[in-house]
């Protein structure tokens, strides 16, 4: 992609509703008809489930193994973002890796602040793992992943399996995850401004979702800040180069190498958070849920 058409990218991604402005209605129904435009509607199949009281679909491809499982977390900020937003992206890992994907709809802050979202997701997991025979699914090739939030959200969801002695994901896909809630990185702070997610829109987020008092230190809100990573699941972490998350992101892939977690560590220079989404705009879109995809798919077996 070249300067000019990212920067046009950029200029349509970010004609949106001021980040102060009160109605998150608004933001959603936007974020809705972007991601449609900007992913395109998949023809898939799909399945609509309960998750243990989560409202759940799953998304496969044509001739997928259904014994294969992803439980997908969407991103968008623990604020906006739903099943519908994220339809195309699990379409595209389902096909890439020949496993059903299973998108929920945890609950958005403001309404449900921290820590609501997480604990629907961590709701929805154990659900399928412990009921995998009821949706056909294998316990032992149920994988979690996510981007942004729903990164963070993925990445937690591995460790309160651990801290619990619970069996955990068989692998976690964490696409560009927030990670460290506390400090302003040297990405966040080059990042700040012009990159489609802005310091300030990061801060509505955060308002929304962790209200003034919150501690940043929670392994929920920075599971970067654990004391020990050993034995969490095999890892793909991506990052994007134009993204105020991208150290955090690479910090925790980082975490896990020196620990011993088999982990794929990717960064893709040149693109913005959100990217991975970006699949009828951007090549590199594609070729990161190929890659993304691919690993899992070889973690899984043949």
């Amino acid at each position: 992609m070249t300067v000019a058409q990212l920067d046009s990218l950029i200029t349509l991604l970010t004609s949106r509703p001021a980040p102060e402005t009160p109605d998150v209605g608004q933001s959603r129904a936007r974020y809705e008809k972007l991601a449609v435009v900007l992913g395109g509607a998949p023809d898939a199949k799909c399945e609509k489930v309960d998750a243990g009281g989560v409202p759940a679909e799953w998304v496969a491809a044509p001739g997928v193994d259904a014994e294969r499982a992803v439980l997908y977390l969407h991103g968008g900020g623990y604020a906006i973002g739903s099943i519908n937003t994220h339809r195309r992206m699990a379409y595209d890992i389902s096909s890439a890796c020949s496993a059903r994907v299973l998108l929920i709809d945890y609950r958005l802050a403001p309404e449900h602040p921290f820590p609501t979202p997480t604990d629907d997701s961590l709701a929805a997991f154990r659900y399928i793992r412990d009921n995998a025979g009821q949706f056909g699914a294998d316990p032992t090739r149920l994988a979690v992943g996510g981007d942004s939030a729903g990164g963070n959200i993925s990445a937690v969801v591995c460790q309160a399996c651990q801290q619990a002695g619970e069996p955990m994901p068989a692998f976690q896909m964490l696409i560009y995850p927030a990670t460290d809630a506390r400090r302003l990185t040297e990405s966040r702070r080059l990042f700040a401004e012009g990159y489609f997610l802005t310091q300030e829109l990061m801060d509505w987020f955060w308002k929304a979702y962790a209200p003034a008092g919150a501690d940043l230190t929670d392994l929920r809100l920075s599971p970067l800040l654990a004391k020990d990573v050993r034995g969490l699941p095999p890892a793909f972490v991506l990052t994007a180069g134009y993204d105020p998350l991208r150290d955090e992101g690479r910090a925790y892939a980082d975490r896990l190498i020196d620990a011993d977690v088999k982990t794929t560590y990717v960064n893709y220079p040149g693109t913005i958070h959100g990217f991975f989404s970006l699949t009828r705009f951007l090549q590199q879109g594609l070729k990161a849920n190929d890659e993304a995809a691919a690993v899992l798919a070889a973690h899984f077996g043949t």
